[in-house]
């Protein structure tokens, strides 16, 4: 995790513990994040589900932050290929 001004960088590899604690960084910065990208290497893969449900809980909760696999709706990981999915409101 590494936030430049007003841009959240975060790694695909993170575990469960880091993702909490990131969900407990953002809480009291979110009016602060404009946008959140996420780094991968070429063989990165997501260790658990929990990082994708909290961005998409920071969407709901802030729908002008920039999330750009979101946005797109699909991500492009080497090892599983794409992973696309469909958002119901």
């Amino acid at each position: 995790m590494y936030i430049d001004g007003d841009v959240l960088e975060l790694d695909i590899e993170m575990d469960l513990e880091e993702v909490k604690t990131l969900q407990l960084f953002i809480k009291d910065r979110l009016d602060y994040i404009e946008e959140i990208v996420l780094l991968r290497s070429k063989d990165g893969t997501p260790s658990t589900s929990a990082l994708f449900s909290l961005l998409f809980w920071v969407k709901r909760k802030k729908p002008a932050i920039k999330i750009d696999f979101i946005d797109t709706m699909n991500l492009n990981l080497e090892t599983y290929g794409m992973m696309n999915w469909i958002v119901h409101e």
